[in-house]
């Protein structure tokens, strides 16, 4: 039986905050369900060639072509990046580029639902929200129902890389100000940040209750 919801994640960190946020909705759903983790796999970006403009599969050899036939069958997605440099992270923004072979001329994924979750260092930092909007408005081009953005305050990668207290490049002082000192109360954990939790919950409910209403149809 294929899977009914999809969950998409393109963090590289192992068990990440966006993994278990996407994880959530999936879980709650009740619903047949695969999670995909975009780092493990090779997705490269759309080269624009256009050999999908008659059959609507996208030629370049990589394991899109395997992904690409799950989304098409599949009647909800939730797509997890995270923001660094203030945008949607490279392994998610290849996935939603080579999106276009389903696409064109036909809209495959036109009526599906969507999920977005964005994971950002927060706090006031940059990125968030516009990850968060960069992943939804391409969705939203591909004719899908978003039915919300869910946005997670996560960890920079200067709290772990061993330098974060003294690099001059560092982003603490922007996160914590002048209190650099790495401990363990300030990580931050999505299963604490419990109206986005909960929230991921109810998307869950949501999708499987209008799934199988479409199916009674």
């Amino acid at each position: 039986m294929q899977p009914q919801i999809l969950g998409i994640s393109g963090s590289p960190i192992k068990n990440s905050n966006t993994d278990r946020l996407v994880q959530a909705v999936l879980e709650s759903s009740g619903l047949k369900s695969e999670f995909v983790k975009l780092s493990k796999i090779n997705v490269r970006p759309c080269i624009a060639c256009l050999g999908c403009k008659k059959d609507n599969i996208c030629k370049p050899k990589d394991d899109f072509q395997e992904l690409a036939e799950k989304v098409r069958h599949v009647g909800a997605v939730v797509v997890g990046g995270y923001s660094p440099y203030g945008m949607v992270d490279g392994f998610t923004k290849a996935f939603l580029e080579r999106l276009f072979s389903l696409r064109h001329q036909n809209g495959l994924n036109r009526g599906k639902l969507a999920v977005v979750v964005a994971t950002g260092i927060g706090r006031g930092a940059p990125g968030l929200e516009e990850a968060a909007n960069q992943i939804a408005s391409a969705l939203s081009l591909e004719g899908m129902e978003v039915l919300d953005q869910l946005k997670v305050t996560g960890n920079p990668e200067c709290m772990v890389c061993g330098f974060g207290e003294t690099c001059p490049m560092s982003a603490l002082p922007w996160v914590f100000g002048d209190d650099t000192k790495v401990t363990p109360d300030k990580f931050c954990q999505v299963e604490d940040q419990t109206e986005t939790w909960e929230r991921a919950n109810a998307l869950g409910q949501e999708i499987s209750t209008r799934l199988q209403k479409q199916m009674m149809m």
